[in-house]
């Protein structure tokens, strides 16, 4: 088990491993866009590139490590290591087999699944995205066995390696873009991207080489690791749906928005608004989900209470900032991150209407996120799964209506995701707090001096944005996004500070702790 120095050490480096992927993934989605715009070819490339991504999502996705990892850890702590070992095998196998299957359907029928998806893009760029579906279609291969290795390496106590793949991944695809351009057409970059994905497993076998792990192919549908896994696999992966179809959705509804330009102009915001919260989030969860595993286990439910409490406490912290700003600044933010090349201003209007309609939506996502590991800890994914099938009906009905009803267009499609997602946090969190009673007064003041802070840093982020005209140079854009963001994130800070919230408590106590370390160490 890791002490809490190297427990420090590790998630220093999770975060800043995440971080680079992220800012490498917003560097390539920038070489891109300048390359392709929102035009045809980067219309069918990104319905293509995202089709192999739902059909894991939705058929394992977020389940291949979250029951995965249990039930391995489960035989290891009953020091079963050879029967661990033999369910890890079958595990991996069956992983392998079930995304070849899908694989080969997806490529047969790739023309009627763009169709299905894309139903308004012009039949020209139907018939593209129909041929790059069927190269990339094999990056679920890959993305489902690389998320299974990077269970079996978190068990086997190796983190570093599965929190870079993503960066290697990314930063294959910035050289390629980099190196070729669009030289190659959209035909090369769909290549490189496939390639981008296959190094994601690569990297990870020297790590399981190190940890003199075997592996052999085993097919054992009746084993014992394998009835768990997936009895506790169906209910996660149901709850794990809603990105996937809220994605389709939006995918299918706005193939008829603005020329076929709103789908790319809502991935490109989609991926803005996942770089910071999806890092601070994932980052929080993935840290708390063991703590809270082995304290859900325990009759004695105090420190598990005290856990959950201090994980969403800490999530609204982070997250609440990065609301605020991306609310106020999400146009300059498009502008100085995008608009190059082909991203014209038209582009810039579009993504930057999507971006901040999505990020009323954050809170609700950290919260779902960090709420969903505390059902799972205590081995109960059917909630999430209910609550999750309410979220994913509540936003379809909400997009066909604003949509169709209302035209509200690609704001309308932006808008729903945000309200399921704040219904679903609200949601588990009320049930959380009926079963463990976590929600007491003195996190809700808290909480509500956390909003107090946040809404105070949103108003001098806008007055201070305001005094800031319009400039196409490159150092125009910065300034028009850094000060009025630093100003906010000043005064949030200061907020902090003054309305004496936990978090500051929690940040002063660990600088007196370090000071007292290091005169101890020069005594």
């Amino acid at each position: 088990m890791l002490n809490m120095k190297n427990l420090l050490k590790t998630a220093g480096f999770m975060i800043i491993a995440t971080l680079l992927a992220k800012f490498a993934g917003m560097y390539r989605d920038i070489l891109f866009a300048s390359l392709f715009g929102t035009g045809s070819a980067a219309q069918a490339y990104l319905t293509a590139s995202r089709i192999p991504l739902l059909f894991f999502d939705i058929t394992l996705g977020a389940a291949v490590s979250a029951a995965f990892i249990p039930v391995y850890n489960g035989f290891v702590e009953e020091k079963k290591y050879e029967d661990a070992r033999i369910f890890a095998n079958s595990f991996i196998t069956l992983v392998f087999l079930i995304t070849g299957a899908l694989c080969v359907i997806g490529i047969i029928f790739s023309e009627p699944i763009v169709q299905l998806i894309g139903n308004d893009l012009s039949p020209e760029t139907v018939e593209l995205a129909a041929k790059l579906v069927v190269v990339l279609f094999p990056s679920m291969i890959f993305t489902a066995l690389a998320y299974s290795v990077a269970g079996l390496l978190q068990s086997l106590g190796e983190f570093n390696v599965p929190a870079a793949i993503s960066l290697v991944s990314n930063g294959f695809m910035v050289i390629y873009l980099l190196v070729f351009g669009d030289k190659l057409g959209i035909f090369g970059v769909s290549v490189a991207m496939l390639i981008s994905w296959s190094f994601q497993l690569i990297i990870e076998i020297p790590a399981l080489i190190r940890k003199k792990y075997r592996f052999t192919p085993t097919v054992n549908l009746k084993n014992e690791g394998i009835k768990k896994s997936v009895l506790l696999a169906l209910p996660i992966l149901i709850s794990s749906w809603v990105q996937p179809i809220n994605t389709t959705i939006n995918i299918y509804l706005a193939s008829g928005l603005s020329g076929g330009q709103a789908v790319p102009a809502l991935d490109y915001a989609n991926k803005l608004y996942i770089i910071l919260v999806g890092v601070l989030t994932y980052a929080v969860s993935n840290l708390i989900f063991p703590s809270l595993s082995r304290a859900a286990q325990n009759p004695d439910k105090t420190e598990f209470q005290k856990l959950s409490k201090n994980a969403l406490r800490i999530i609204c912290a982070l997250v609440l900032p990065v609301m605020a700003l991306f609310l106020v600044l999400s146009t300059p933010l498009v502008r100085l991150v995008y608009e190059r090349g082909e991203f014209t201003s038209q582009s810039t209007a579009l993504t930057a209407s999507a971006l901040r309609f999505y990020s009323m939506g954050m809170l609700g996502f950290g919260i779902g996120e960090i709420a969903n590991k505390i059902f799972y800890s205590s081995k109960d994914g059917k909630t999430p799964m209910y609550v999750a099938m309410t979220g994913i009906t509540v936003n379809i009905l909400l997009s066909f209506v604003l949509v169709k009803g209302f035209s509200a267009g690609i704001a309308g499609l932006a808008f729903s995701a945000s309200v399921a997602s704040a219904l679903i946090s609200g949601i588990l969190v009320f049930i959380i707090n009926k079963r463990y009673k976590i929600l007491d007064r003195k996190f809700l003041i808290n909480f509500l001096k956390q909003l107090v802070s946040a809404f105070l840093m949103g108003l001098i982020t806008y007055f201070v944005s305001c005094s800031f005209d319009v400039a196409d140079s490159f150092t125009a854009k910065i300034l028009a996004l850094v000060f009025p963001g630093g100003a906010g994130l000043i005064i949030y800070i200061i907020m902090l500070a003054l309305l004496k919230t936990e978090e500051f408590g929690d940040i002063r106590n660990i600088l007196i702790k370090q000071k007292k370390e290091t005169k101890t160490e020069e005594n």
